[in-house]
């Protein structure tokens, strides 16, 4: 019975511990015309920075969170550091508290109501930034700009 319960706990702490693993998710094709995908970053005066979620053709629609998919509807996931947060709205505060010293690794997804991760053509919806100690960021992937960016200030 030991044995039994030993296994049992390893099997469900392994399926809870990747179960929220960006690369569980499945993906979905979006519908024409095809949702676009971009990421805005700016200073908070007070603290961290304020991250926009600009998209074209796509609707957040929390409503609708874990029901089937409807279209170009559904949330954003936002990888920070590799810990993930799903948002709602196209407007994230990124407290100083979410960010470590030094370089920081954020990704934006946008995903469909049953959490699919929303394809365009077959590329991935994503944007990812590195932002670093300095207070500029380089986009990574999903993003054709070539150099750094100063943040905008409040």
């Amino acid at each position: 019975m030991k044995k039994l319960f030993i296994t049992l706990l390893f099997v469900l702490s392994s399926t809870f511990s990747f179960a929220d693993d960006d690369h569980k998710h499945s993906m979905v094709e979006a519908n024409a015309p095809y949702p676009t995908l971009d990421v805005e970053l700016i200073k908070d005066a007070k603290d961290g920075y304020n991250l926009i979620i600009q998209t074209t053709n796509f609707k957040f629609a929390p409503e609708n969170v874990n029901l089937i998919n409807n279209g170009n509807e559904g949330h954003a996931h936002i990888y920070i550091n590799g810990a993930k947060y799903r948002q709602y709205s196209p407007y994230f505060h990124l407290s100083n508290n979410l960010l470590k010293k030094g370089e920081n690794e954020i990704k934006v997804t946008l995903n469909s109501n049953d959490h699919s991760h929303l394809m365009a053509n077959g590329m991935p919806l994503t944007f990812e930034i590195e932002l670093m100690a300095d207070g500029k960021y380089k986009m990574k992937k999903g993003h054709k700009h070539k150099k750094a960016h100063k943040h905008k200030e409040h």
